[in-house]
């Protein structure tokens, strides 16, 4: 049985790797996407953001996966909106090229490490 502080362990180690990789990712998502004052700064505190407030609407959502899905989705985009002052749709292509970005990241580390798209159940 798993207890308390393995889970504790597990979430810090989840949250320290969001924010070595979320604000390079994300930096280059808005770099791609053309957005003329992307700064790897923004994305630093971009994802900071993020991470509180995905965590209150979590808890406030949680039995409501689907609508947390879809308001997360919105609150993201409104964030990097407000704080790359860009548009709607620069925002969305960032946000598009950011999840491209860390499929790619996210394959390599996985090869790095030895581990195939088997292990996630793909092939």
């Amino acid at each position: 049985m798993i207890d308390l502080i393995t889970l504790g362990l597990v979430g810090l180690i989840i949250i320290i790797a969001l924010l070595l990789i979320g604000p390079l990712v994300l930096w280059i998502g808005t770099k791609l996407a053309g957005i003329e004052k992307a700064s790897f700064k923004k994305a630093i505190i971009s994802v900071v953001v993020l991470i509180v407030l995905s965590s209150v609407l979590g808890v406030i959502l949680g039995p409501l996966a689907f609508l947390d899905l879809i308001i997360s989705f919105v609150v993201t985009l409104w964030v990097v909106k407000a704080l790359y002052s860009t548009s709607w749709t620069k925002a969305f292509l960032a946000l598009i090229l950011t999840v491209i970005v860390f499929l790619v990241v996210a394959i390599i580390i996985m090869a790095a490490l030895g581990l195939g798209l088997s292990s996630l159940g793909i092939l």
